[in-house]
């Protein structure tokens, strides 16, 4: 295939394109125009597929691609999407099928693990027993705590997190997520997870930094909120949420249950990992419920915040009060409200949550202002690059004012041409996007498409992306580190050697990569030994 400065062959570290060679492309191409002259709301799906983000190649070929398409080659089984207007949800539909293989499809009342979107949920919780006056938002915690208290990681920690900095993500407590457990394997409470005895799998709940102090985004401090709600109530979380809001706005298919009851199993959305490949038991149990143990559906979960929207604008709501709405939706540090984000200088009172638990990937936004938004969920790691191309196409599709500035993630390109047109062509896309647009193209894509190469068994196309972003980032330990992975794999051994030293040249505190060099030395001297011998 003819290429810049060339022809592309595997292997091949390939150079920028001469920059008078490159035509001015933009990830996700142009995201003027709404839908007009057709009626949206009588064809939603097909709004939705004519408003798909465009992929235009540096020689003016546009990827004709449906959303069945974008799906395929993100990896994606399974999407489910609600549409709200007005502060209605108007449509709701799903995509793709439940679980990989099978011929069950998605609809608008298949369970997704919505991961994060949980959060928003406890602190509703939260802030309703404050204004009924059962909590207290600005005292430290500790205060509040009876049999179980947070306490310093270290000397000079004392100081303790108010329940507004912990809903917050200011408590000073350390970041991160929870990786969840194999269905059928033992399971802490509440208790064992927050002082990390077995069988945890998570840090214990310290404080390791100055609370209110940073805004460090994480679940932990959501965990230790969880256990104050149901110490001062006396019920478990999961009847404390149904009683305050899932019953009361009539969501029948939403739970905090975990794992999930036998009889809501069929409803479920199986997981899947970053190449579409069913994961183990179909999905892992989340007890951590107020930071990540949410099952729900896109149009439930929008609900809540059609609510909060409500509340927000001083219109009729159910549950959520104008002063809890308030206490959520007002900038807490940086991006964050309580319990919700509050992107930066977006319009129309806009707040948001993403989700993001083994096998799932959601994204829930609501215009207070306007009274629209979405809820989208997927029932793949490889979601995540499904959600932004989507809600730039609802945004467009329904004529919103707000819509994402680049839709399609470099990486999520990388995927694309190399799906349709092979990764030689991708990867030349690439580099002319990276000619132009060095703001948005960082070392990270290639990462990310070298490492899906490798988890597909495609050694010779993820040497191709590791080689070229070790070569275009000779700076990165990071890219150097994970050509050294696709090395090994490829039973490259001296190659594996030199990039090892050169990562940890650029970053010696890398012991992932000093215990893999000693590996490799080990296996070296073994086979040298038995030769001997």
């Amino acid at each position: 295939m003819p290429a810049i400065g060339g022809v592309l062959r595997r292997r091949r570290w390939l150079g920028l394109p001469p920059a008078a060679a490159v035509a001015v492309v933009l990830f996700g191409g142009c995201m003027t125009v709404a839908d007009t002259g057709r009626d949206v709301r009588s064809e939603p799906a097909a709004a939705l597929e004519r408003a798909l983000p465009e992929v235009r190649l540096e020689d003016g070929t546009v990827l004709e691609l449906g959303l069945a398409d974008w799906m395929e080659f993100l990896a994606v089984p399974g999407m489910s999407l609600a549409v709200v207007d007005d502060y209605e949800v108007i449509w709701t539909s799903g995509f793709g099928v439940a679980e990989a293989g099978s011929d069950r499809p998605v609809t608008p009342d298949s369970l997704f693990q919505a991961a994060s979107i949980s959060k928003p949920v406890a602190a509703l919780i939260a802030l309703l027993l404050v204004e009924s006056g059962d909590l207290e938002l600005d005292v430290p915690v500790n205060d509040l705590l009876l049999n179980w208290k947070l306490e310093p990681a270290s000397a000079g920690g004392e100081t303790v997190p108010t329940l507004r900095q912990l809903l917050g993500h200011t408590g000073g407590l350390p970041a991160g997520g929870f990786a969840g457990y194999d269905p059928g394997a033992a399971v802490p409470d509440l208790w064992q997870m927050l002082d990390a005895l077995p069988p945890a799998s998570n840090p214990p709940a310290r404080i390791v930094g100055r609370p209110g102090e940073a805004l460090v985004y994480g679940g932990m401090g959501y965990q230790v909120v969880q256990w104050l709600l149901t110490e001062r109530t006396g019920e478990e979380f999961a009847r404390l949420a149904e009683r305050l809001v899932f019953g009361p706005l009539g969501l029948a298919n939403t739970t905090f249950e975990q794992p999930l009851p036998k009889e809501r199993e069929a409803q479920a959305a199986s997981g899947h990992n970053a190449v579409g490949e069913v994961l183990p038991g179909r999905w892992r149990v989340q007890p951590e419920l107020a930071a990540a143990g949410l099952w729900t559906t896109p149009a439930d979960a929008a609900a809540i915040a059609i609510q909060t929207a409500r509340a927000r604008r001083g219109r009729p709501s159910r549950v959520v009060t104008p002063v809890v709405a308030e206490l959520m939706l007002t900038t807490h540090r940086d991006h964050m409200g309580l319990g919700w984000m509050r992107p930066p200088g977006a319009p129309g009172d806009l707040f948001a949550h993403s989700g993001a638990n083994h096998g799932y990937r959601a994204h829930l936004r609501m215009h207070a202002a306007t009274g629209h938004g979405l809820a989208v969920m997927t029932n793949a790691d490889s979601g995540e690059k499904l959600l932004l191309p989507v809600i730039a196409a609802v945004a467009k599709a329904f004529g919103w004012p707000y819509r994402p500035e680049h839709p399609v993630a470099p990486a999520t390109w990388l995927y694309l041409v190399d799906a349709r047109l092979g990764p030689e062509r991708a990867l030349e896309e690439y580099l002319v996007q990276r000619e132009r647009q060095p703001e948005v193209v960082s070392a990270e894509d290639l990462h990310d498409w070298g490492s899906r190469l490798l988890q597909l068994g495609r050694l010779d196309d993820a040497l191709l992306a590791f080689g070229n972003n070790a070569a275009l980032y000779p700076e990165s330990a990071h890219a150097h580190l994970h050509l050294a992975r696709a090395e090994v794999a490829a039973g490259r051994r001296e190659e594996a050697l030199n990039s090892l030293e050169r990562a940890l040249e650029l970053s010696p505190e890398q012991e992932w990569a000093r215990r893999l060099r000693a590996r490799l030395i080990e296996r070296e001297s073994e086979r040298a030994d038995g030769a001997n011998d």
